[in-house]
């Protein structure tokens, strides 16, 4: 097995997510890795298609500031001996979550298996889903 460095843990403030930290967590501290957080705002579920045309796909400081609080929350359930880093990013969530651990180089990425999305599949969420196809990154889904 290869040592795992560091963690990616989508969040986007759903049960499922908090409970997907909560096993990262307990990685990170067997492992001695970091974890970091990202949360996507996605445009296209926080923002109607005629808001989206009438701004011109501006992203509202409301939006960024409910993306940075749902990081802030989950910046306090990683306890202080554990290195993290928070993300904020902008766009498709599975697209630029597996676009984020290419980059960044992650060892584990560890999500819940639904969000706080409308669109539900039979066994797990859309975006879980697309991550896993998208990915040759290990990817832990947690129900």
């Amino acid at each position: 097995m290869e040592k795992i460095y560091s963690i990616l843990v989508p969040v986007d403030g759903s049960n499922h997510s908090r409970r997907a930290l909560g096993y990262a967590v307990n990685l990170a501290e067997a492992c001695q890795a970091k974890i970091i957080l990202l949360h996507v705002v996605a445009i296209g579920t926080e923002a109607s298609a005629l808001e989206q045309v009438s701004v011109g796909g501006f992203i509202s400081d409301d939006m960024k500031e409910a993306g940075r609080n749902i990081l802030k929350e989950a910046l306090a359930l990683v306890p202080l001996a554990i290195e993290k880093k928070a993300v904020l990013e902008i766009g498709e969530p599975a697209e630029v979550i597996a676009d984020f651990c290419q980059k960044n180089h992650c060892d584990l990425v560890v999500m819940g298996s639904r969000g706080r999305g409308s669109i539900k599949q039979l066994l797990m969420g859309s975006v879980s889903s697309a991550v896993l196809s998208q990915l040759q990154y290990p990817v832990l889904v947690v129900k």
